[in-house]
């Protein structure tokens, strides 16, 4: 939600029962005010603006022919897939050799999520690991016989889940080079040759323009709320609107409303053209989505 860390003005502990009187009295005039809950305590029901989960499930469908699947990349994927192999002079390999479990744990998983979290990295260990190791296996992107990136797979049902990934010392070169690229195509091309229906990506931040969430949506993924905590995170307006169409427009999130899930966009605007809602749009429409809801500095709008 935040480009670089908030400055945190105040820290303490308030009963739930009396965070709805909190939110009303509203203390230091905030224009937002986002509560996560348990399910259990529907206290904000009736006067939340909107509510979504802690993370969102992606899925990619991964059935019938692998021209049919190209087809749900975006434009930049499906010319990135064209020749892929050739194109990078990438390859791939299948282990289910327990020493490679430690190797990819050590020298991709753990380097990788450190870059990307620095201080607020959790790193599940090799041990929590092994639990769905002994059930699937690693896939591995080679070049010149070195593996240059991993993934922790395992088969459930007719999905192949995409569980853990990791690139050879968390170096952005091999990044740049298509490793990571890689390991969502050759993952692809072996679930559609395996004859599995869908590739679960896992999870992602519930905000449009999370790079993570981007990535998989580019690769077709269909979005969908995730059960894996048991709350909600809850969406309370109480700025002006100007306020809230900024923030919004910077942190586009994915809110769960009666009709299914929905993109909460902000656009500083008092009446957006219609170039102007297609322009920003259109690089959030995925499927998975129902239609978008709009904050602008006039009022709320929805559109598909």
């Amino acid at each position: 939600m935040y480009q670089q860390q908030p400055n945190v003005l105040r820290t303490w502990r308030i009963p739930i029962k009396s965070i709805k009187q909190a939110v009303a009295q509203n203390p230091y005039t905030a224009d937002l005010c986002v509560a996560i809950l348990p399910k259990s305590q529907p206290i904000l029901e009736n006067i939340y603006s909107y509510k979504g989960t802690e993370l969102v499930r992606q899925a990619i469908n991964t059935s019938g022919d692998w021209e049919y699947i190209r087809k749900k990349f975006s434009s930049k994927k499906r010319r990135i897939a064209n020749n892929f192999e050739k194109k990078f002079g990438l390859g791939f390999r299948i282990s289910r050799d327990k020493h490679d479990l430690q190797t990819f744990h050590t020298h991709m998983f753990a380097p990788l999520i450190k870059k990307r979290f620095g201080d607020l990295a959790e790193i599940e260990s090799v041990d929590e690991m092994q639990e769905f190791f002994q059930k699937g296996f690693l896939l591995f992107v080679t070049k010149d016989g070195t593996d240059l990136a991993g993934n922790l797979c395992h088969v459930e049902g007719d999905t192949l889940v995409l569980r853990r990934a990791g690139v050879l010392d968390g170096d952005d070169s091999h990044v740049e080079a298509g490793a990571q690229t890689a390991l969502y195509y050759f993952g692809l091309k072996y679930a559609n040759e395996q004859g599995l229906r869908t590739a679960d990506a896992m999870m992602s931040d519930p905000f449009l323009n999370d790079g993570v969430y981007m990535t998989k949506r580019e690769w077709g993924a269909v979005v969908s709320p995730s059960d894996d905590f048991d709350t909600w995170v809850y969406f309370i307006n109480l700025g002006s609107k100007q306020a809230l169409a900024h923030f919004y427009a910077k942190n586009p999130f994915i809110a769960l409303t009666d009709t299914g899930l929905k993109g909460l966009i902000g656009i500083p605007e008092e009446q957006p053209t219609p170039e102007l809602l297609e322009t920003t749009l259109r690089p959030y429409r995925s499927e998975g989505l129902t239609g978008f809801i709009i904050l602008t500095s006039s009022g709320t709008m929805e559109a598909e």
